[in-house]
């Protein structure tokens, strides 16, 4: 068994259009490029987490299997899990809280992670492949693992093993893959890219006033197109962006609204089920984009003039 959570896919379900007879209007944030077999959604939920997110330089014949986000008091971990036809697979992770490891195996390699800050030497291990070897007892046989990279608050971690019917990659190939690990890159205005000075880096600031009154439903998304419906305009989306351990993340976009400041506006909901069939918002945050000399023209948290 892996020594850390196996990774779970994160549920993402396509944009819902309750009016389709309006466009958003055309003036958009920079494109986000495809990094390491992430989409762009998967990009900006990644950098709107505001640490540093670890990701391969290089995925050859890899393909992403899956990605995890896990929020606990007072820290956030990340997983993106990497698998190959012919049944290896490999995880990056970085954890806020720190990481509790056993003991390393004996067999081991140096990495130079070039692409990350300061260019850290990282020893990787390889456990036995005796099942009867201590360490292949304790990490399972000939899996692969990294010592944790400290990084700027957050600790990143490789991890080959057998969890889920995968194949241990090699000790040769995961010192390539950790020698190449980078940082995903900043989005334009995003949490990690600092914001603009206009947003003042904020994310989201409180907003109260979604939460006033009943906001559940049977299901996330039912309950968040109840709020959307709520938006004086032709054009608003619902985007289910994390569904994990009985909570999930929504976001409500309404675009070209009938406000003399206020152009734009996006809510992120968080909901939680309680368990006898409802899904209860829990909280709320609001980003907008402001109408013209009205304030800042990209998404931020401070209130439009």
């Amino acid at each position: 068994m892996s020594p850390i959570l196996p990774p779970r896919p994160l549920a993402l379900v396509a944009a819902l259009a309750l009016a389709a007879c309006s466009a958003p209007p055309q003036a958009e944030a920079p494109a986000v490029p495809e990094v390491a077999g992430l989409s762009s959604d998967q990009v900006l939920y990644l950098d709107e987490l505001g640490i540093p997110v670890v990701v391969p330089g290089a995925t050859g014949a890899f393909r992403l299997g899956g990605l995890e986000v896990e929020r606990r008091a007072g820290s956030v971990r990340y997983a993106l899990d990497y698998r190959r036809d012919d049944g290896a697979c490999f995880e990056v992770s970085g954890d806020t809280g720190g990481m509790r490891l056993p003991d390393y195996p004996l067999v081991s390699q140096e990495a130079i992670a070039r692409g990350l800050p300061g260019r850290p030497t990282v020893r990787v291990f390889e456990a036995a492949d005796d099942p009867g070897a201590t360490s292949a007892q304790v990490w399972g046989v000939q899996t692969v693992v990294s010592e944790p990279i400290a990084l700027d608050g957050v600790g990143v971690l490789f991890l080959s093993d057998t969890a889920d019917g995968c194949r241990p990659v090699s000790l040769v190939e995961a010192v390539e893959v950790v020698s190449a690990l980078e940082l995903l890159p900043r989005v334009p205005g995003g949490a990690s890219g600092g914001g603009s000075a206009a947003a003042g880096g904020d994310t989201y600031r409180p907003a109260p006033d979604v939460l006033d009154g009943y906001n559940a439903a049977s299901t996330p998304e039912a309950a968040a197109e109840a709020i959307a419906r709520r938006y004086e305009t032709d054009a608003v989306e619902v985007e289910v962006v994390e569904v994990y351990d009985g909570e999930a993340v929504v976001l409500v976009t309404a675009y070209d609204l009938r406000d003399d400041s206020v152009r734009d506006e996006r809510l992120r909901l968080l909901y939680r089920d309680n368990g006898v069939g409802t899904w209860e918002l829990v909280d709320a945050g609001r980003q907008v984009r402001c109408q013209a000399r009205r304030g800042h023209a990209d998404w931020g948290s401070p209130p439009c003039s």
